[in-house]
């Protein structure tokens, strides 16, 4: 790859984990019923992505792909940026972006790995607390990006997760509460200037993360929106000033 060949950030890579709605995961069979051990065996999960980077899961224990990871954590998850089971051609074009992550699967019982789930799937509430359902976080270790022709990038899980946040996870729910008690207008310029929609009242926000923020509104169409931050935050600090920077210029 020549040096003049455009590669994506680490936040560039996260942000494609986080617009996924599915991902491929790829396991090692342990007493599968149709191949032999060792066997590599894929799968779809709907993950979420945790406020660092690392992929959650929540996978029943009747799964197939849960007992091949109970014997051997190992896996390597596929991401496209979209619905990899979606009919839309374009998902199986050759210069499509996509991601490989490679990693270890490790069982939680984090609350607030179970809340961050639930913000990112909300419906996943009807069966969470199912007996044989349980959250794993994938400890990343490596990360492969194929961009098209010529476009690749290979990452280790430092490179690819944000370290030094633990105080923005603290801080999260502080934030989102602020913003939605004292902010809503700010919220709605940004809205407005970033995505093109009319500013109007009735967005809010539901979560924010370390590359960007996820928006809901009131009004009848219940839509959701992902918007980036132009860098990335890691504390209560940095997520202010970029979001006064942001309102500022939205106002502008």
């Amino acid at each position: 790859m020549s040096p003049e060949t455009p590669v994506a950030a680490a936040s560039d890579l996260r942000r494609l984990c986080r617009t996924s709605r599915s991902a491929v995961l790829a396991t090692t069979a342990i007493g599968h019923k149709q191949v032999d051990d060792g066997w590599p065996v894929a799968s779809m999960v709907v993950p979420a992505i945790d406020l660092d980077g690392a992929p959650i899961l929540l996978i029943s224990d009747l799964a197939d792909h849960t007992r091949h990871l109970k014997a051997d954590a190992r896996l390597s998850m596929l991401f496209t940026g979209s619905d990899p089971a979606s009919n839309d051609a374009s998902r199986i074009e050759t210069d499509h972006p996509r991601l490989t992550l490679f990693g270890r699967a490790m069982p939680t019982t984090s609350a607030d790995i179970r809340k961050r789930y639930l913000l990112t799937n909300p419906d996943a509430a009807q069966y969470v607390d199912f007996g044989d359902f349980g959250f794993y976080r994938v400890a990343v270790e490596a990360a492969y990006w194929v961009g098209g022709f010529g476009k690749q990038r290979r990452l280790s899980g430092a490179q690819f997760i944000v370290d030094d946040c633990q105080s923005l996870r603290e801080s999260h729910d502080h934030i989102v509460g602020h913003m939605n008690a004292d902010h809503l207008d700010a919220i709605a310029d940004i809205v407005a200037h970033q995505t093109g929609h009319p500013k109007q009242p009735g967005w809010k926000m539901i979560s924010i993360d370390c590359d960007g923020m996820v928006l809901g509104t009131d009004l009848p169409d219940s839509s959701t929106i992902r918007i980036e931050f132009p860098q990335t935050v890691l504390n209560p600090s940095d997520t202010r000033r970029i979001l006064v920077k942001m309102s500022k210029i939205s106002r502008a």
